[in-house]
């Protein structure tokens, strides 16, 4: 039997950088963030309402606004009631609010082939000291006339900066 000894040699690779497929992921990088700038949707917002945070994401939609704030409820800036004088009983209907939604109701029109599945929509702009009986005494109203698609408008925040604020 033969002893075969095995030289062992030491190879040594220069560590290469190949450019081509790092300027790939920049290029890519790039264009993701060209097409995710400015997709951010913004309200207009009434100076008595303080939004809450939330780190929730999605999107606005409808062009009804409610904002809810600590003394009164408001659309288009036209003051429609107290919120001294809303029902917080669960199923109540608030009738200045419903007299309000009744008349965007009119202005507006036929229902979409989209309302009609959904429901109107509405987005509600609360104050972050707002009780949650009143906004949900303003969702009864609101889907007793058929705006059943509601959003809540809040104040986006990532959800690290919303851990760290403790709220």
């Amino acid at each position: 039997m033969a002893n075969h000894s095995f030289i062992q040699r030491k190879v040594t690779k220069t560590a290469t950088l190949n450019l081509v497929s790092l300027m790939d992921i920049f290029t890519i990088l790039v264009f993701f963030l060209l097409m995710n700038t400015g997709d951010s949707q913004e309200l207009e917002k009434a100076n008595f309402v303080k939004l809450p945070d939330s780190n929730a994401e999605g999107a606005l939609h409808g062009e009804l606004v409610i904002n809810v704030g600590s003394d009164f409820i408001m659309i288009d800036n036209q003051k429609i009631t107290e919120v001294a004088s809303v029902d917080v009983r669960p199923g109540e209907v608030n009738k200045p609010l419903a007299e309000a939604l009744q008349a965007f109701i009119e202005k507006s029109g036929e229902k979409t082939e989209v309302e009609k599945r959904l429901g109107r929509a509405v987005t509600i702009m609360g104050d972050h000291s707002v009780p949650y009986d009143l906004l949900k005494a303003v969702m009864t109203t609101c889907s007793a006339y058929d705006f059943r698609d509601i959003s809540l408008a809040v104040n986006q925040v990532a959800a690290t900066a919303l851990s760290a604020g403790g709220r």
